[in-house]
């Protein structure tokens, strides 16, 4: 990264008004004293990126309650181009209620989508991204310190990436011997990710009730999906097909007729 990439000026013109506005007004700026950090039980961490022989630091640091991972809270203190200030106020709203294992996974591009105007509207000028990137390795360092903190039982980690058709041979990592909760929390897991976006581009819903046997995923319908006989066709096996696909080959999902309208 050269000292140009990072110390060129950037014209306000081609900030977000969501940007703009983050910079004049942050209220995550600031730093937790130790003691107090102790006396609420939270580990306090702090990330830093960047130097000021670069003319660009960013410094982050989290309360995390040591019994789950969750950042309660986060401060930011940068020095450097203002750009720096919008960033890290967006990271600190995105963080918020997080674990730390969730927090590695913020990106560029979700940093910028939560502050865009519109939808293919940038909110920041592509020259910024090496500051975003100052803002994502103080992430990344902060995050380094808190992996000794055990996360929440119903906690799933990141799921590997699977294209519809294939399958997870044997089914997720350890599926048989995880508690019912757990096996839930995976299951919702993949929903979050793969159907439930789709889905409420129609205003539609899922929500799992149960799952019965370790194989009867039973769900309902919400919004506009209890209306639409695809609830039973095209729905329903798809989001089988993304079930059997990452997280068991047998599972078969079972939708509750009493919840859908057009009975």
């Amino acid at each position: 990264m050269s000292l140009i990439a990072l110390t060129i000026p950037f014209p306000w013109a081609r900030y977000s008004k969501k940007l703009i506005g983050k910079i004049e007004n942050p209220r995550s700026v600031g730093t937790f004293d130790p003691k107090e950090s102790e006396e609420r039980g939270m580990r306090l961490v702090t990330g830093t990126e960047g130097s000021i022989d670069q003319g660009n630091v960013v410094q982050l640091q989290w309360l995390i309650d040591k019994d789950d991972g969750i950042i309660a809270d986060v401060k930011f203190q940068v020095f450097g181009q203002s750009v720096l200030i919008g960033a890290a106020e967006a990271a600190c709203e995105l963080l918020i209620g997080k674990n730390y294992d969730q927090a590695k996974r913020v990106s560029a591009d979700l940093l910028d989508s939560h502050l865009r105007d519109r939808s293919d509207e940038p909110a920041f000028p592509r020259e910024t991204f090496p500051h975003l990137n100052l803002v994502l390795t103080a992430i990344e360092n902060a995050s380094e310190q808190c992996t000794d903190i055990p996360f929440a039982d119903t906690y799933v980690a990141a799921l590997v990436p699977l294209n519809i058709g294939e399958t997870l041979e044997g089914g997720y990592p350890g599926w048989k011997d995880l508690p019912l909760k757990k096996k839930i929390a995976v299951i919702e897991e993949v929903l979050n990710h793969d159907v439930r976006p789709y889905i409420a581009l129609d205003a539609g819903g899922i929500e799992v009730l149960n799952l019965l046997n370790d194989r009867e995923v039973i769900i309902a319908y919400q919004g506009s999906c209890t209306s639409c006989y695809s609830a039973v066709g095209t729905t329903l096996s798809y989001i089988q097909q993304v079930l059997r696909a990452k997280v068991h080959p047998e599972l078969f999902v079972v939708p509750d007729m009493d919840k859908l309208s057009f009975q």
